[in-house]
C-alpha cells in the first residue's frame, strides 16, 4: 500500500517487507563505485534522526496520508491508533499517575516502524546525480564532484535543506552520531583529504579514508 500510493521514497529501506540492512549497503556501495569510475571524488555524510518514533506528530501524519491515495478508512484507523493514549512512569518501584501522550507512536507495536518511515519520507530530497538514502532513522547523503572540498559545500547545503524539512515535522538530528567519510580507491594517488564539514556550529572531521573493493571493474592494482 505505502509503495503504490507514493507514501514512501524509493531510497527508503528498513521496517519494510522484503528489505534489510544489506539493501542500503549494496545501494551505497554501487553508487560510490559508479561515481568513482566516472573519475569523481565521493563523500558521504551519515546522520541519525533524534528520537525517531517519539517525534511523530499524529495530526501531520494523518494529513500526509489523507493527501495521498489512501482510503478514508485507513486514515481514520491511523488517527484512532495514535489518539487517546496515556502513559505513566515507574520510579523507584512506585508508578506515577497516567498522563496523556499526544506525540509519538506506541513502542512495541509492529505498526509503529511503518508509520515512522512514512512520516520521515518527507525528509527525502533529490540530489541530482547523487544519492540520499535512509534506513529507518539513519540518513546518508552521498555527493560527488571533482574534489573533496566542493563536496563539503554541497553536503552543508543539503544538510540545511534536510534540517529545514525536519523542522516542519518536529524532527532533529543527533549531533554525536554524525559521521563524514571521504571515499577512496586503491588507485587514488591524491593526498588523503581531511576537509571537515561544519554543521550547526560543530565541526566533523572525516573518519579514516574508506576504500570499497572494486566489484564493477577490473581488480585495482
Amino acid at each position: 500500500m505505502a509503495w503504490a500510493t507514493g507514501l514512501l521514497n524509493p531510497h527508503q529501506c528498513g521496517s519494510l517487507a522484503g528489505l534489510s540492512a544489506s539493501d542500503p549497503v549494496t545501494t551505497l556501495t554501487h553508487k560510490v563505485k559508479t561515481l568513482q569510475m566516472a573519475g569523481r571524488k565521493v563523500s558521504t555524510l551519515f546522520l541519525d534522526i533524534k528520537g525517531g518514533c517519539e517525534n511523530v506528530n499524529p495530526f501531520t501524519l494523518c494529513g500526509m496520508i489523507r493527501n495521498m491515495r489512501v482510503s478514508p478508512y485507513l486514515v481514520s484507523w491511523t488517527k484512532s491508533f495514535l489518539s487517546g493514549r496515556t502513559c505513566r512512569l515507574l520510579y523507584q518501584g512506585f508508578p506515577k499517575v497516567f498522563a496523556p501522550v499526544s506525540v509519538g507512536t506506541p513502542k512495541g507495536s509492529p505498526v509503529s516502524p511503518l508509520l515512522f518511515v512514512i512520516y520521515d519520507s518527507r525528509l527525502h530530497c533529490e540530489i541530482p546525480g547523487d544519492l540520499a538514502l535512509s534506513y529507518v532513522h539513519n540518513f546518508g547523503l552521498t555527493v560527488s564532484s571533482a574534489s573533496y572540498r566542493p563536496n563539503i559545500q554541497i553536503l552543508q547545503k543539503q544538510y540545511a535543506r534536510l534540517k529545514a524539512r525536519g523542522a516542519t515535522l518536529g524532527v532533529g538530528f543527533s549531533v554525536p552520531k554524525t559521521e563524514l567519510i571521504h571515499w577512496r580507491t586503491n588507485r587514488d594517488r591524491d593526498p588523503i583529504s581531511n576537509a571537515p564539514v561544519h554543521l550547526d556550529g560543530s565541526v566533523f572531521k572525516p573518519t579514516s579514508a574508506k576504500i570499497i573493493p572494486c566489484v564493477l571493474c577490473a581488480p585495482c592494482v
